[in-house]
This record gives structure tokens, sequence and C-alpha cells, in this order.
């Protein structure tokens, strides 16, 4: 049993980094996609990172100093975070921020109509000229017949093949199109991840758990 035990306690140490690396990853995720993606979600993302993090180092602390209670806390922050995850899953929330991303599109090119630049960002971001192709810039008196140079490759129209001729509709529904596949991916490896640390932190504990009251004893 000692041999199983001290594997399980090394594998659970070594998933807690990974899972440390994931909850930093996911708020620099939250941190990169804020003001890209829907608030609500932004500040998830920070939430969730922030709550992976805390729950890996109540692991990592638990597993080196073999104590029950703060195993016990752990599995208790994986459950919580189990449920969060198929909670997630049972919604299954489709096209947030395609959805997002289209409404900003409209948003801005509402604005440029009378703040030149507003869509420069969107332009730059998604390779593309306009709402629907660079023609709609003919329709803005003050262009003169011209794009902005964020319609072009390396913000420079002068070489008229640099044009983005797509428009940011078209190019955001291009960019979302595997959206969903990826979310699925995602929330499903999430959940195996999340079960198996789970299963490993819950035999451990129980063994500890054992121990000290035989030692009680």
């Amino acid at each position: 049993m000692g041999c199983a035990t001290g594997s399980i306690k090394y594998s659970l140490f070594l998933f807690n980094a990974l899972w440390a690396i994931i909850g930093i990853l996911v708020l620099i995720l939250g941190g990169l996609g804020w003001g890209a993606i829907p608030e609500a979600y932004a500040i998830g993302t920070l939430v969730l990172g922030g709550t992976i993090l805390v729950t890996s180092l109540f692991g990592c602390c638990g597993a080196v100093r073999e104590s029950p209670r703060i195993l016990w806390t752990y599995v208790s922050l994986l459950l919580v975070l189990l449920l969060l995850i198929v909670a997630y899953i049972i919604l299954n929330p489709t096209g947030v921020f395609k959805n997002y991303a289209l409404q900003l599109v409209e948003k801005n090119w509402e604005l440029e109509q009378t703040q030149p630049g507003s869509m420069d960002l969107t332009q730059s971001t998604y390779h593309c000229c306009g709402r629907e192709s660079a023609q709609d810039y003919l329709n803005i008196k003050y262009w003169n017949n011209t794009v902005p140079n964020s319609c072009c490759k390396e913000n420079s129209c002068v070489n008229p093949l640099n044009l983005y001729v797509q428009g940011c509709l078209a190019r955001v529904e291009e960019s979302f199109s595997d959206e969903e596949t990826t979310l699925s991916y995602l929330k499903w490896s999430l959940f195996g991840f999340n079960a198996a640390i789970l299963l490993l932190a819950f035999l451990l504990a129980v063994h500890y758990t054992n121990r000290q009251r035989r030692y009680n004893y």
C-alpha cells in the first residue's frame, strides 16, 4: 500500500502543477479577452482561473504535508469545480463569442459614420474592410472614395493588392466557425482532468485519514 500511496501522492503533485499552469493560462486568457468578449464571461474566466490556481495550491500543500484536513478541503474545492463544469456543459451556451463579435462590428460600423477610425481595431484584427465589403466606404462622404489604412495589409493601402476585400461580418463568421467544437473539447477536457484529480485526491485523503485514526488509537 505504501508504494501505491507514494505513486498517488506524486501523481497528484504533478497533476496539481499542471492544474496551476492551466489556472495561470486561464487568468491570462481572461485578461487578454477583456473588452473582446462579453464582460460577464471575462469576469467568469478570471474567477475560474483564480479558483483553479488556489485549488491547485491546496492540493500540492495537502499532498506534501500529508494532511487529511487540507486534502478534504481540496476534495471539496475540486467537487465544486466539477459541478460548475457540469453546469456549463448542461447549459451549453453556444455562439456567445461570435454573436458578441458580430454585435461589436455593427456597433463600430455605426460609430464609423460619425467617428472615423471606429472600425480600425476590428479591421486590423479580422483582416477585413467595412461592414459587408470595402465598397461600404463609398457611402461615407468624408472618405472621398478611399478606405482607411486599417483596411489594408501592414496598414498601407498604397498597393491596391493590400486591400482586404471581405467585409467584417463575413470574416467574424469565418473566424468563429469552429467555436462550438473548440469549446466542446475544452469543457470535456477540463471535466476529465478535474475528475481524474478528484479521484486521486479522494483516495489520498481517505488513506491519510485512516492512518491518522490508527495513530490516535
